[in-house]
């Protein structure tokens, strides 16, 4: 796997900022940030979107999201390795379900394997420009989490309404490069077969693992509370999701000339962590009479940079995650403020863009927003305030 490891704010967008690797391990199924910049509502009104004509999700993503929504048990088979040379069996189990609005696929998974629990969050979404899939992975054993610039170079997605492939380009420390193709095949509203090959481009490829899959019932689904053993999430993770974890209603005070509507909107964020807590996301929803919006950002400790990260998905622009998000953004937690720091291009200018969530506390929250040129003086663009409503369940 390539070792080396995108928000874009432009009138109309808003926006902010496998088990892999050895025989004996799985590559995990696809993947499944930060704060959320309102650039989307900081547009003149001629140029404001209606709601009849804001983006829908394309009819790809709601295809493959159709086939593979649900909670399922895994049976999982290893087929002997270098590691494991008489191969093993194992169990988890997974959720696929639609992000916010249905424009991205998240997969939360967990695996039970020799060397301990392996948790996975893999999010895929439709890129209507270039007419593909693309997808993103994080997981407890990545030093980085959540594998970005991977997602960016290496991997393509297929889907022809039977089949779910994707194949992967791996290159080692050394150079050398090897294929990972995992294909989803014979799904079915109550089964699916999942398959892992390993070999170099363009050659015979290994079998892995074979993964099936049952649908659980309503009577049958219990939340997975499962905890790493081990190696447990940074404790700048845990401190970040304690503070923010629960669903919150929201205001919106707009500075004059930032919202087509004016004044004030309302809405929803949804903190949760993601399997294993090693990923905090969010889930915003915003209303306004011009424009609905829907946002689901991802933040992760990247243990080899000691930082805070994250990458953001939204329903404006031709693809729902911006990569830019992720490489132009700069993240901190103090355990008392979540700051956001990130620059733009709007009108051939470098913009920047500071967003702070301040006086968290265990049932409010608020956060604001400041905008101007690159080495100048920033103005208030909007202000927040969160109440909680429910805690995570």
């Amino acid at each position: 796997m390539n070792d080396q490891r995108a928000i874009r704010c432009v009138p109309v967008s808003r926006s902010l900022p496998y088990i892999r690797a050895a025989a004996g391990r799985r590559k995990a199924s696809l993947i499944s940030f930060g704060a959320v910049i309102l650039c989307v509502l900081f547009v003149p009104r001629a140029n404001a979107q209606s709601l009849t004509t804001a983006p829908q999700p394309s009819t790809e993503i709601q295809s493959l999201t159709k086939a593979l929504s649900g909670e399922w048990s895994l049976n999982v088979k290893f087929e002997p390795g270098s590691q494991t040379p008489n191969g093993f069996v194992s169990s988890g189990e997974e959720i696929w379900r639609p992000g916010p609005g249905g424009f991205t696929l998240l997969e939360e998974e967990h695996l039970q394997m020799p060397e301990g629990d392996t948790f996975l969050l893999g999010a895929i979404w439709w890129n209507t420009a270039t007419k593909s899939f693309h997808g993103m992975e994080c997981q407890n054993r990545l030093p980085y989490t959540c594998d970005v610039k991977g997602a960016q170079n290496d991997i393509t997605m297929n889907w022809d309404g039977t089949q779910f492939v994707i194949d992967e380009v791996e290159t080692s420390k050394a150079g050398k490069k090897s294929m990972w193709h995992e294909v989803w095949s014979e799904i079915t509203s109550n089964s699916f077969t999942q398959t892992g090959e390993y070999g170099d481009p363009g050659g015979p490829r290994k079998l892995l693992f074979t993964i099936h899959a049952t649908r659980l019932t309503s009577l049958q689904i219990g939340k997975d509370r499962s905890q790493p053993k081990g190696d447990e999430p940074a404790l700048e993770m845990q401190s970040l999701a304690k503070a923010l974890k629960g669903n919150w209603s929201t205001t919106y005070e707009f500075a004059p000339g930032m919202s087509p509507s004016g004044g004030s909107e309302t809405g929803e964020e949804n903190w949760r962590t993601g399997p294993g807590a090693y990923v905090l996301i969010e889930e915003e929803h915003v209303r306004a009479p011009s424009e609905e919006m829907f946002l689901i950002a991802f933040h992760w400790w990247d243990k080899t940079t000691k930082s805070l990260r994250g990458m953001l998905c939204n329903n404006s622009g031709p693809a729902a995650c911006d990569f830019n998000t992720y490489s132009n953004s700069s993240l901190n937690w103090n355990r008392k403020q979540l700051t956001i720091d990130m620059e733009f291009p709007r009108g051939g200018k470098n913009m920047t863009w500071h967003e702070v969530w301040s006086g968290i506390t265990s049932t409010s929250f608020t956060q604001t927003g400041d905008m101007g040129e690159a080495g100048g003086p920033r103005k208030r663009a909007v202000t927040i305030r969160g109440t909680k409503t429910a805690d995570e369940h």
